[in-house]
């Protein structure tokens, strides 16, 4: 049985949306364009509260989490982009990085070496 924890389950996206697909060809039925519209914009209707209450959720846990930036703010506006360094362009990457880039970059060469 599963539980509206689970819900929805974890399926593969494909077969996911092959789901509603079908599932929406089935009630077609015997509906007039009529019918269809207004069972259709029912639907909707559902998944706008859904995604409207995600939404609103996100952002209640992003306050909390301190991780929110409002690039239209005047704040963000005077402070500038905590992003970019004082000439507009990103930072360089770190040295940890660079050598972890490299160190990736080598083992995929000794691979590419193995397999000819």
């Amino acid at each position: 049985m599963v539980s509206i924890h689970n819900f929805p389950p974890n399926l593969d996206p494909k077969l996911y949306t092959i789901s509603a697909f079908i599932i929406a060809y089935a009630l077609i039925g015997n509906f007039s364009a009529l019918e269809q519209n207004a069972i259709g914009n029912w639907f909707m209707t559902i998944g706008q509260v859904l995604d409207n209450n995600a939404a609103w959720q996100q952002l209640m846990e992003a306050r909390l989490q301190g991780g929110n930036i409002n690039i239209n703010s005047q704040q963000f506006k005077e402070t500038g982009n905590p992003f970019m360094n004082d000439k507009g362009w990103m930072d360089s990457p770190s040295d940890i990085e660079l050598d972890k880039l490299k160190k990736t970059v080598e083992i995929m060469q000794e691979q590419l070496k193995k397999m000819q």
